[in-house]
């Protein structure tokens, strides 16, 4: 691949000065412009190390305003960074609408430093490649436009480059620069980066090769090739609007006045005797203190999901839970309406920036299924966007689970009569008035279309690597010691699971 650029492409400093502010007035125009439309825009940075990255996005940066771009320099990853998956530290810092990020060495120098294993034939850890272009396209689907450059110049430049930074920098080891060391291997590197690019320039994400050799070649090809992408983007958008404009987003017509088979096969009867539910919370509150301290010294990260009608006892089992540990390394997480800032983000974002930490417990009143269910149902999002959500939910977990994280879902399930005693309960009471508001009876009418929305979430959701436990919810004595003894039993098959793969060395 990398032989069929001429590195040998140059541009005197006449034919440099003569383009380079025309360009970046075009830049800042349509910074602008991207501003006022709220299209995000990622800008990814690679290359071979010595290749000129830093320079060119600072000479980049000349056209922009400040106030609308932010450059993130992927150093190593600080102890938090390390304690969450790889692709973490990237998710949280894309860019809201209308913002640029522009990533001087991104996920794919992470994925390339995650190799380790010299001699393998892996040349990167394994699905990593699927992941970033998960991730990418998941990102391009929500409306950011993502650029991505490779800095190609040839192994007898780097050497010189090499060569010059060491005369002049002689305080610096070899080991402060963030790129590879192998990508100075050059011959090495070359196939791995050869398959690298060939595998993940996808339609939403292409590459574009820059050929570095000369410096100002590189900036104005990178400059061009960038007004070229946005200038493409808004006259596709604009095409889009006019010969099919967006529909308004509305709330789910009435659906059929029975509930899904799924909710009428729940057994709603299922009960347990106070006395039973004492003795087996005591018991479940012990084990899941100890599994606890046992997850924080194995480093294993626990996501555990509550969804459920309104009033099914969510904050009830929350409560008995949160009990049972130590505060200092669990959480919970109440989700409420996002705010201006997390609606100008993709929609998971909000929540994969509170994800646990290794060793961490996150508990999540509310979770990222919003989007299928409320925001569906409400007309908050267009039905495109709920369903595309059901595949990229269903990769996140994926994604955390492969990562060497617990994900546990719980959706609590109570009927209609006992959802009317419980409203009124809660309005009689002066303590837990506050939990009942004009919005719950609201939902209450749209109890058919929820349960669709349910049924149809579970389907197409419940998966071997994170499925869902249904709770039957009209007694929460019974409800409760579920939660309980699920979250133990799948703990404690993590802890095994991890000891099994501690011994084998992995």
């Amino acid at each position: 691949m990398f032989d069929k650029f001429d590195l040998n492409q140059t541009l005197d400093k006449n034919a440099y000065d003569a383009v380079i502010e025309g360009l970046r007035e075009r830049l800042g125009v349509l910074q602008r412009e991207f501003h006022e439309k709220k299209i995000p825009v990622i800008m990814v940075f690679e290359g071979w190390r010595f290749s000129g990255i830093s320079n060119t996005i600072n000479r980049l940066t000349y056209a922009l305003d400040p106030r609308g771009y932010r450059v993130h320099s992927t150093q190593q990853p600080d102890e938090t960074e390390r304690a969450h998956p790889l692709l973490w530290r990237f998710w949280v810092n894309t860019p809201s609408q209308g913002q640029i990020a522009i990533f001087d060495r991104s996920w794919y120098t992470d994925a390339l430093l995650a190799y380790s294993g010299a001699g393998k034939k892996t040349p990167l850890p394994p699905g990593a490649l699927s992941d970033i272009i998960t991730m990418e396209e998941q990102l391009a689907a929500d409306g950011a436009l993502i650029i991505k450059f490779f800095l190609h110049v040839s192994k007898k430049e780097q050497k010189k480059r090499l060569n010059k930074f060491q005369d002049l920098h002689r305080e610096f080891s070899e080991n402060d620069s963030r790129a590879p060391r192998k990508m100075r291997d050059y011959d090495a590197m070359q196939p791995v980066l050869e398959n690298l690019i060939s595998e993940t320039s996808i339609v939403q994400a292409p590459w574009t090769i820059v050929e570095g050799n000369d410096r100002r070649f590189a900036i104005v090809k990178v400059y061009e090739t960038i007004l070229s992408r946005m200038e493409e983007t808004l006259m596709t958008r604009s095409a889009v609007e006019t010969e099919a404009p967006a529909k308004k987003s509305r709330a789910a017509a009435k659906g059929p006045a029975v509930q899904s088979s799924l909710m009428q096969a729940i057994d709603l009867s299922k009960a347990l005797p106070e006395a039973d539910y004492i003795s087996r919370l005591e018991a479940c509150e012990k084990r899941l203190h100890e599994l606890q301290y046992i997850i924080h010294t194995q480093k294993i990260p626990v996501t555990i999901l509550f969804e459920g009608c309104d009033a099914a006892g969510k904050g009830g089992a929350i409560i008995r839970i949160d009990r049972a540990l130590n505060p200092r390394c669990s959480v919970v997480e109440p989700i409420a309406a996002p705010t201006p800032d997390e609606k100008s983000h993709h929609y998971l974002w909000r929540f994969i920036r509170n994800l646990p930490k290794a060793g961490d417990i996150t508990i999540f009143d509310r979770t990222w299924y919003g989007r299928v269910l409320v925001e569906r149902v409400e007309g908050f999002c267009s039905e495109e966007e709920w369903q595309r959500a059901y595949q990229e939910i269903n990769s996140l977990e994926d994604y955390l689970v492969r990562s060497g994280g617990v994900v546990i879902k719980f959706w609590l399930q109570i009927d209609q009569d006992t959802q009317l005693q419980r409203f009124k309960e809660r309005e009689a009471d002066v303590l837990k008035k506050y939990k009942i508001t004009e919005e719950d009876w609201r939902n209450r009418k749209k109890w058919e279309l929820y349960s669709i929305a349910t049924e149809e979430m579970i389907e197409k959701t419940s998966t071997p690597a994170v499925p869902w436990t249904i709770v039957e919810s009209n007694d929460k004595y019974y409800a409760r010691i579920k939660i309980m003894e699920t979250i133990v039993a799948a703990l404690e098959d993590a802890v095994s699971r991890s000891r099994k793969k501690n011994r084998k060395g992995l």
